[in-house]
C-alpha cells in the first residue's frame, strides 16, 4: 500500500521567531517546531543535548530504598544476583550494574534466564539463586509485571525490581523496592528510559550517595546505555537523547574491552563517527545474536570481559552466530510468507492482523520476523512457535495507529504470562487458546481501525525543491542526530520531480543514483531498479540533505526515503482497468517470470496501445497482492498468478476500496472475513505447522 504523505503543518510566526532566536534557518525551525521544540532553551537543549542537565537519580521512586538497601548489602557483604532480561537492553543493563557494583567490591552474580523459562522473572530460577546464598535479588529490565513470583520467594529473597516497561494491573508490593519511571506513583521526568537507562540512574545514585560523585560528571558506561537505548527501539528526545549522543561520541575510546570487540567485529573499529545506524543495524544485531542462538549471559560476560584478547575471539564468534541468525531468519522468514499467501487465499484477501504459528521456529528470531511482516504488511502481527505442541511463545509487534499492550489486555486470560508495550509485547499461552487469541485479536482490530488507518504514513516537514537547500541548512540537519524512535529523521519532499543521469549502483545495481539538479546528486538505497521510471517519467521525493564530502569536495546529497511514481494528476483503475492489467499479467508470465516494474509498464503500454502511467500501474499491483492474486518475491524479483480457489471480491482489498473514496465512489467494505484457524488452514493445504 502507498504512503499517505501528511505535509505537517507550522505557525509561520512562530518558525520566524525562533529562527531569529537561535540563530538557525527557517527550514531548520520548522522541522523543531513540528517535534514541538518551540523555544530558545529547548531548541539549545535538543541541539546540544550533552550540555543539558542529567536528571536527579533520586527523583525516581523507591531509588532512596534501593540504595539504601544495596549499601546493607555492601556493608554486609551479601551475595547479590542482578538477574537480566536476554536481548541487548538486558544484557547492557546487568552489565552496568555489575560494573558499579563490582566498584564497591561487590559480591556479585548475573543470572539471565533461557527463553524456553519465558520474559521475566520465574519462582524456579528464583528459589535456586536463593538456595545458592543470595540476599538481595536486584531485576534489570524486567520485574514490573512480576509481583506472584516477587510474593512466592518473599520469605528467602530481597528483590529490588529495575525495570521501565509499563506496569501490570496490580501492582509489585512484594519488592523491597521498584525503581521504574513508568509505575504508578512516579514523577520521574523523563519516562522513556529503557532498561539499561534505569540501570545507569542506579549507578549514578550509587556512585553519588557512597563515592560523593558529581551526579553530572558521572558518565561511566554511558557507551553501554547508549547502545541499549537505540537497541531497544525508546524514544530518543529528553534524558535519552543525552545519554546517546554522549554514549556515540564516548563509543570511539570506550574502557569497555568487550564493547571495543564489538565495535572491530562490526567492522567499525577506528571510525571517526559511529551513528546510532550503526548501533542498530551492525552492533546490537552481534550482540543480539548470542542471545537468540545461544545464551545471553554470554554476552554479559563480553562486556564485563577484561583480557582483550579473550573478547576478540568472542566478538568474532558472535559475528559469526550473527550471520547464522541472518540466515535462519531468511527461511522463517519465507515460511511465515507462506502462511500469509494462505491466509489470504482461505479469506478471500481481507486481512486485519497477522496471527502466524510455526512448530520448531527459534524463540529468539520470531520477533524479528514479526518485524519484518510488520514492514511489509502493514499490519499488527503476532508470531508464535511451540517446541512440544503444548506451550506457544509468541512476539508480537504493531503499527503506529494499534496499541498492541491495549489488546492484549482485552484477552488476558487467554495467556499464561505476557507484557510489553504500544508497539512490541511477548506472551505465552497454552495450545488450546491459540485459535481463540487469532479470531479475537482480528475482531478486536477490525472494531478499532478504519482502512485509512492501516495506510503507513509519511510525515513531511516540508515541501521544497532540493535546490533551495543551502551547506548551512544541511549541516544544521546533521546536528538532528542521534535518529530513532522519537526523533525520526527530518524528512523534506518534491513532487513532480524529473531526475536525469539515473544509474544502478552499487553490488547487483541494488540502488540507485541520479541527479536532480546540476549540483545535487540523489541517492536511492535499495531502488536501483527504478532508474528507467527516473528516466522516463516524473516522481515524488521524500530526502534528507546531508553534506558528503570525497576526495575533498564537498557536495550536498539528497538521501531518497521513498521514492515513487508521480502521483499527482493520477488516479486509480476502475473495475474494467484491472481487469485488463490482470489478463496482461497473466499473458506475461507465461514468457516470464522476472518482476520488474518499469519493465511491465512498458510492455503493458506497447500492447494495447494506452499511456498508462506507472503509479496507475502499480496501484493495481497492490490490489491483486492483497487478494493473493499475485505473489512477488522481491528479494529474487520473480513474480506468481495462482488461480483462486473461490471467487473474489474486489472489496476485499483495503487499496482498492480507498481507490474508489480516491475516485469518489462508495466503497463497500465487507463483512468481517472468517478468521481460519492455524490448524484448520494447514489441514486443508496439508502444510506442517
Amino acid at each position: 500500500m502507498r504512503k499517505k504523505w501528511i505535509v505537517r503543518e507550522s505557525n509561520p510566526f512562530d518558525v520566524k521567531k525562533i529562527s531569529e532566536e537561535t540563530g538557525v534557518s527557517e527550514l531548520t525551525a520548522k522541522v523543531l517546531y513540528h517535534r514541538g521544540i518551540r523555544d530558545a532553551q529547548a531548541v539549545k537543549n535538543f541541539l546540544a543535548p550533552e550540555a543539558a542537565p542529567f536528571n536527579d537519580p533520586f527523583a525516581m521512586k523507591d531509588m532512596r530504598t534501593a540504595v539504601d538497601r544495596i549499601k546493607q548489602a555492601l556493608d554486609a557483604r551479601e551475595k547479590i544476583c542482578v538477574y537480566g532480561d536476554y536481548d541487548v537492553d538486558g544484557m547492557s543493563a546487568s552489565a552496568i550494574l555489575i560494573r558499579t557494583l563490582r566498584k564497591f567490591d561487590a559480591v556479585v552474580e548475573n543470572y539471565i534466564p533461557d527463553r524456553s523459562e519465558g520474559y521475566g522473572l520465574n519462582v524456579p530460577a528464583m528459589e535456586k539463586i536463593a538456595a545458592g546464598g543470595t540476599k538481595l535479588l536486584i531485576s534489570v529490565d524486567c520485574g514490573i509485571t512480576n509481583e506472584k513470583e516477587i510474593a512466592n520467594v518473599k520469605d528467602k529473597l530481597d528483590v529490588i525490581v529495575t525495570d521501565h516497561h509499563l506496569p501490570a494491573l496490580a501492582d509489585v508490593q512484594s519488592a523491597v523496592a521498584v525503581v521504574n519511571p513508568n509505575q504508578r506513583g512516579c514523577t520521574y521526568p523523563e519516562k522513556n528510559l529503557c532498561g539499561a537507562g534505569v540501570a545507569f540512574k542506579l549507578s549514578q545514585a550509587l556512585m553519588n550517595d557512597l563515592r560523593g560523585v558529581d551526579v553530572q560528571t558521572y558518565t561511566t558506561d554511558i557507551d553501554i546505555a547508549a547502545m541499549a537505548t537505540v537497541a531497544d527501539l525508546v524514544q530518543l528526545v529528553g534524558e535519552n537523547r543525552k545519554i546517546v549522543r554522549m554514549g556515540l561520541r564516548a563509543m570511539r575510546e570506550t574502557t569497555c574491552v568487550g564493547l571495543r570487540a564489538l565495535l572491530y567485529a562490526s567492522g567499525l573499529g577506528g571510525s571517526k563517527k559511529i551513528s546510532a545506524g550503526h548501533v542498530a543495524f551492525q552492533i546490537a544485531p552481534r550482540l543480539n545474536s548470542v542471545g537468540r542462538l545461544e545464551s545471553a549471559s554470554k554476552g554479559v560476560e563480553l562486556l564485563l570481559m577484561e583480557d582483550a584478547d579473550e573478547a576478540k575471539i568472542t566478538a568474532r564468534h558472535f559475528d559469526k552466530l550473527n550471520q547464522k541468525r541472518k540466515d535462519i531468519e531468511t527461511k522463517m522468514l519465507a515460511e511465515a510468507e507462506e502462511k500469509v499467501r494462505l491466509m489470504r487465499e482461505e479469506c478471500g484477501g481481507d486481512l486485519c492482523t497477522l496471527v502466524i504459528a510455526g512448530t520448531g521456529w527459534l524463540e529468539g528470531v520470531i520477533g524479528l520476523t514479526a518485524s519484518k511482516l510488520v514492514e511489509r504488511y502493514n499490519l499488527p502481527t503476532i508470531i508464535l512457535t511451540t517446541q512440544d505442541g503444548l506451550i506457544y511463545r509468541g512476539s508480537c509487534r504493531s503499527i503506529p495507529t494499534f496499541h498492541m499492550k491495549n489488546a492484549l489486555d482485552t484477552m488476558a486470560e487467554l495467556f499464561v504470562q505476557y507484557g510489553g508495550h504500544s508497539q512490541a509485547a511477548g506472551l505465552t499461552l497454552k495450545a488450546e487458546n491459540l485459535s481463540e487469541l487469532a479470531k479475537r485479536f482480528d475482531r478486536y482490530t477490525r472494531d478499532k481501525l478504519s482502512d485509512e488507518e492501516f495506510q503507513p504514513i509519511l510525515n513531511v516537514d516540508a515541501i521544497i525543491d532540493p535546490a533551495q537547500i543551502t551547506f548551512d541548512v544541511a549541516r544544521e540537519f546533521d546536528k538532528f542526530e542521534p535518529y530513532g524512535l522519537g526523533n525520526p529523521h527530518p524528512v523534506l519532499a518534491c513532487q513532480n520531480v524529473r531526475g536525469t543521469s539515473a544509474r544502478a549502483m552499487g553490488k547487483d545495481g541494488a540502488h540507485l543514483s541520479f541527479s536532480i539538479s546540476e549540483n545535487i546528486r540523489a541517492v536511492a538505497w535499495g531502488c536501483g531498479s527504478l532508474a528507467p521510471l527516473v528516466e522516463s517519467e516524473p516522481v515524488d521525493l521524500a530526502y534528507e540533505p546531508e553534506v558528503n564530502e570525497w576526495q575533498g569536495e564537498c557536495r550536498i546529497q539528497c538521501n531518497v526515503s521513498s521514492l515513487e511514481p508521480a502521483a499527482q494528476g493520477q488516479a486509480a483503475l476502475d473495475d474494467n482497468g484491472l481487469r485488463e492489467v490482470y489478463t496482461f499479467l497473466r499473458k506475461a508470465r507465461s514468457f516470464t517470470e522476472y518482476f520488474n516494474l518499469c519493465s511491465l509498464v512498458k510492455a503493458f503500454n506497447n500492447q494495447t496501445g494506452q499511456n498508462l502511467s506507472t503509479y496507475t500501474f502499480d496501484g493495481a499491483i497492490k490490489v491483486f497482492e492483497e487478494l493473493g492474486l499475485l505473489i512477488i518475491d522481491r528479494d529474487k524479483k520473480t513474480f506468481e498468478l495462482p488461480r483462486p480457489k473461490n471467487k473474489l471480491d474486489l472489496n476485499n482489498s483495503r487499496t482498492y476500496r480507498l481507490g474508489r473514496r480516491e475516485r469518489g465512489l462508495q466503497a463497500v467494505k465487507p463483512p468481517a472475513a472468517k478468521v481460519i484457524s492455524i490448524e484448520e488452514a494447514a489441514r486443508r493445504r496439508s502444510l506442517q505447522l
